[in-house]
């Protein structure tokens, strides 16, 4: 009988002692490997395509935690681009938590946590992992197959208002979690510009196969547009509902089947939450439905990758750039705030603020015009 393999993880820190510790935490649930600096990491990471997690230090010879980040986010290889990478600090203040962030990392703890938390935080980014790349595969997979597949019925419109209606009344009553995911996806073309193609029906057809194997029983996923989705939810918090939104977004985006470079996928996912308008029982489940789709719209509309709530929906509005990343909208990530920006000048890093020197431009004019006008009086 064969034993079911442990997932394996991936220390990098300079700290034998450090390192040591951690393993003695892991190593009943996990399977590991150790590097002594990220150049190690970097390369341990190309030669093992088993490695699920990184945990990362930040203070490092060689290549520090932020340098090994930098070059996992930007890899060409999408098992390490994606990999889930934890960063070890001896600060839990939520000014480090958004550095880390900013910089790509997955998660932050501190030396100092809890061997049961650790262990549950790395069981549920490996198991990330896993789903990530199955859900890629199945993606990929329905698209091959639908023609010749005998698909399963999407619930109508009007189930899902039913379904819907039901299940944000008991989210209201219950004071419990309601959400309302848009997906939608389109075919971008260098050459082309303007909102993105539609995508063909078969590709169209087998994301909502999937959506529908992948949401709970309890929800609800209905075609409501040409290339269009929408998911209700009351099984999963806001956060929870994002990071599927995220993972949908991105097995959409990676999926290569366009036959042509210049072509690629791209997936915007427009997200609303009970409460996340300021109208708490107020909110209809049209209100929520109509939020979540202008999101997505909107998103799509800007041909980027990735999800748009409350906040990137302001941000959209103001005129300010909502994501980074790369011509084929495969690779978004947040644009930094300005605190992130001016921790990185501080420390140096004038490499990683170059890219941003507008938004801190921006930023700070008001604070050099009063400055300007002290001098004058």
């Amino acid at each position: 009988m064969d034993l079911p393999v442990k997932p394996r993880v991936l220390i990098a820190d300079d700290s034998r002692i450090v390192r040591a510790t951690l393993i003695k935490r892991i190593e009943g649930m996990f399977e590991f490997r150790e590097a002594l600096d990220g150049e190690q990491a970097w390369e341990t990471l190309l030669l093992d395509p088993g490695i699920r997690v990184v945990i990362t230090d930040l203070t490092m010879p060689r290549l520090d935690g932020y340098g090994l980040l930098k070059r996992i986010r930007s890899s060409r290889i999408s098992r390490i681009r994606d990999i889930p990478v934890v960063v070890v600090s001896g600060s839990d203040e939520q000014e480090e938590r958004d550095r880390v962030k900013a910089a790509g990392a997955t998660d932050l703890i501190t030396k100092g946590i809890g061997t049961a938390q650790l262990l549950s935080r790395l069981d549920i980014l490996s198991k990330l992992v896993a789903t990530q790349r199955e859900f890629e595969r199945s993606l990929e997979a329905l698209v091959r197959n639908v023609a010749g597949s005998a698909p399963v019925a999407l619930p109508t419109s009007e189930q899902l208002q039913a379904q819907g209606e039901a299940l944000l009344s008991a989210a209201v009553a219950g004071r419990k979690n309601f959400a309302v995911l848009n997906v939608r996806a389109g075919i971008r073309h260098v050459e082309l510009a303007g909102v993105p193609a539609l995508p063909p029906p078969g590709v169209v057809d087998a994301i909502g196969q999937l959506l529908l194997r992948t949401v709970r029983e309890t929800d609800v996923v209905s075609k409501t547009g040409e290339a269009e989705f929408t998911v209700v939810t009351g099984s999963i918090n806001f956060d929870a509902a994002r990071i599927f939104a995220e993972r949908v977004c991105r097995a959409i985006a990676c999926v290569h089947l366009a036959g042509d470079r210049r072509m690629s996928f791209i997936a915007s996912c427009g997200v609303a939450a009970l409460g996340d308008a300021g109208g708490g029982a107020q909110e209809t489940l049209r209100s929520l439905c109509d939020a979540a789709a202008r999101r997505a719209a909107l998103g799509l509309n800007h041909a980027v990758t990735g999800v748009v709530g409350a906040e990137e929906e302001g941000a959209f509005d103001r005129g300010e750039t909502v994501f980074d990343g790369g011509d084929d909208g495969s690779e978004l990530v947040p644009v930094p705030d300005l605190a992130t920006l001016l921790q990185w000048l501080k420390e140096g890093r004038r490499d990683k603020v170059l890219p941003h020197v507008g938004k801190l431009s921006a930023e700070l004019q008001p604070l050099v015009e009063m400055l300007l006008a002290k001098t004058r009086e």
